[in-house]
């Protein structure tokens, strides 16, 4: 199979930060990106017909840009928290509120402000989805705590990739570079990874079909042939030979994070993704049967930032290597079980071993990629 059509060295990804600043103006990044939430409820931000952004549901995923502290959606309707209900929202006619970038890319409300409310959306139709409401929203029963991760940046200033590269927004062309997962008879499992005991694991969900899971609040590509460059933070994973992903984690404390989580690595045929998440690269399976290869994950002895190099990431943590896996799609497969860790910030490293590359989008609906904790029962 042939591996010379694009290649990923150089172009990891849709940003790189300034890390010494604590808020970054737009004027710097004038490129549209998409937005995920993180927090008590997890998921893309969509937004449904008339203009309202979402968490959930089956409107499809919305791109934004902000520029000179104004919000606009891909329409280019401006974007507001109003001033009565506290809901944002796109329209037009009418002046946005002021919206910026933290250091590592939640957007904030009233400048400063990371903190976001997700309520449940009302109305005939109900699809499940979340309104979304800045935190000074007075009534917050049925809400969620959340914040905004911005991601996946398509432009080409201060060394980005444009929008037409292979590392753009979710629609990039990696689509004509999927590998064709249709044929792909499922004959092997991964390489069992230790648990912290059969019984124990045997009742850890093995999806995130519960609704109850933890997405990764920062995603990270490092490269040993750039090994002191910042990527930055994206929504897209990049794992090859030269190239390595960071995933962060934010455990809550409340239940059901206070006992036995698992950590889950999900990989669905790409006709199972949501369109709008594109489709994504996999050239593993001639390479795990004939190289032995495969996808190392481990648990870091520190946390990265969005400004980690591959000569800053942290090292494997005293029993944080947890193996390879030999992933085949349409499969999801448990990495490891271990105590929650609540309220301590994790993060994990995914490598690549005998030449296995896989290029994809996280995303988690309506069939989930990537990397995923959830709690045991």
């Amino acid at each position: 199979m042939s591996r010379s059509l694009f290649t990923i060295t150089t172009f990891l990804i849709a940003l790189i930060l300034h890390a010494s600043a604590a808020v970054i103006s737009r004027e710097s990044f004038p490129c549209d990106f998409l937005m995920v939430a993180t927090g008590e409820l997890n998921g893309t931000i969509s937004q449904d017909a008339v203009g309202e952004p979402r968490v959930g549901g089956t409107f499809t995923q919305a791109s934004f840009l902000i520029s000179h502290g104004t919000m606009t959606d891909s329409l280019n309707h401006t974007c507001l928290i109003s001033s009565t209900t506290h809901q944002l929202q796109c329209t037009q006619g009418l002046p946005g509120s002021r919206f910026m970038f933290s250091n590592n890319f939640l957007v904030l409300h009233d400048e400063t402000n990371p903190n976001w409310l997700a309520c449940p959306a009302p109305g005939p139709g109900q699809d499940g989805s979340y309104n979304i409401y800045s935190s000074q929203k007075a009534d917050s029963t049925g809400c969620h705590a959340i914040k905004l991760q911005a991601g996946s940046f398509g432009c080409a200033a201060q060394g980005r990739p444009d929008s037409s590269s292979t590392i753009g927004t979710a629609t990039s062309a990696t689509a004509s570079l999927a590998y064709k997962t249709n044929d792909v008879a499922v004959t092997s499992a991964s390489t069992p990874a230790s648990s912290t005991s059969t019984t124990r694991a045997s009742i850890c969900p093995t999806n995130i079909s519960s609704g109850t899971f933890q997405f990764p609040h920062l995603i990270v590509p490092t490269s040993q042939k750039s090994p002191d460059t910042a990527f930055g933070n994206s929504f897209k994973a990049y794992i090859s030979p030269s190239n390595s992903t960071l995933f962060n984690f934010d455990i809550p404390t409340s239940a059901p994070y206070t006992g036995t989580c698992s950590l889950i690595f999900s990989f669905p045929y790409a006709s199972e993704l949501d369109p709008s998440a594109g489709t994504y690269y996999f050239s593993g399976v001639e390479e795990e049967k004939g190289e032995g290869g495969g996808l190392d994950f481990a648990r870091l002895s520190g946390v990265a930032s969005s400004s980690t190099t591959y000569n800053t990431t942290p090292k494997v943590a005293t029993g944080g290597e947890y193996g390879k896996t030999e992933i085949i799609p349409g499969n999801s497969y448990t990495i490891k079980t271990f105590p929650c860790q609540s309220g301590t910030p994790v993060t994990y490293s995914v490598t690549s071993i005998g030449n296995v590359e896989l290029d994809y989008f996280q995303d988690s609906a309506p069939k989930a990629i990537g990397l995923y904790i959830v709690p045991c029962a």
